[in-house]
């Protein structure tokens, strides 16, 4: 009895108010006496090699409140979670496993259950695996997402949704430039992007419908517009949309 004690009060439990946050075990949803919507919960245990990531916690919390419970079995990397500012419901992205190449998905708590995960780059070849996802929201729930792949040179890429679907991915670091571990936030109109480099981290500012705009394109052109303008002094090199 005294272990399975120990056992429970070693488990984390957090609700998820700040966010965006990094869930190490269970996403899961807590509905009211009414089944309406309350609060997103994750749960963490363990720690290192033992860590769970998406193993269910709660033995006696039904499957459908939780996201993904599988995933630890399947190989899927750490979920990023986000809440809408216009439903308060979590979106969750996360490295899904395809034939040991991580691909990034999102799913979404829509009400009574969790959409079925879709893929940030549809038809993308398996080939690099996508990493450090993070993602932030405007007040219109428009989710703007940064991430690295880890190509030959790990690079940062942008993606944000337009009529429902996402754009292609838009680089962000330089090319040859080793980038990684990207974070964004939402200042008004402007979008800034810092991602880590060996020669320390990168801060870049845009102007955030400049920079969705260049992504949309892509939609369109899968060739990323060659012209962009200069990155102003102190904040990294050039990208699309770069502003002061």
């Amino acid at each position: 009895m005294k272990s399975l004690r120990g056992a429970w009060f070693r488990v984390t439990i957090a609700a998820l108010f700040l966010l965006p946050s990094v869930a190490l075990a269970e996403v899961s949803v807590q509905l009211d006496g009414h089944g309406n919507f309350k609060r997103t919960w994750y749960l963490t245990a363990g720690k290192g090699r033992n860590a769970f990531v998406w193993r269910q916690v709660r033995p006696r919390l039904p499957q459908h409140f939780m996201l993904n419970p599988l995933g630890d079995n399947l190989g899927d990397g750490r979920p990023v979670i986000q809440a809408s500012p216009v439903t308060g419901f979590p979106w969750v992205v996360w490295p899904k496993n395809f034939g040991n190449i991580r691909q990034l998905v999102v799913s979404a708590w829509e009400g009574k259950k969790w959409t079925e995960p879709v893929l940030i780059v549809p038809g993308g070849a398996l080939v690099y695996e996508d990493r450090d996802p993070a993602f932030a929201m405007d007040r219109a729930g428009v989710p703007y997402l940064v991430w690295s792949r880890a190509e030959q040179t790990a690079r940062v890429y942008f993606s944000s949704m337009v009529k429902g679907r996402w754009t292609p991915p838009l680089p962000i670091s330089e090319a040859g430039v080793d980038s990684r571990s990207p974070s964004i936030t939402l200042d008004g109109t402007r979008t800034i992007i810092t991602y880590q480099t060996p020669d320390g981290p990168v801060t870049k500012h845009y102007d955030t419908a400049g920079l969705v705009q260049s992504a949309a394109s892509l939609m369109d052109n899968p060739i990323p517009p060659l012209v962009t303008p200069p990155s102003p002094p102190g904040v990294g090199g050039g990208g699309p949309g770069v502003r002061n």
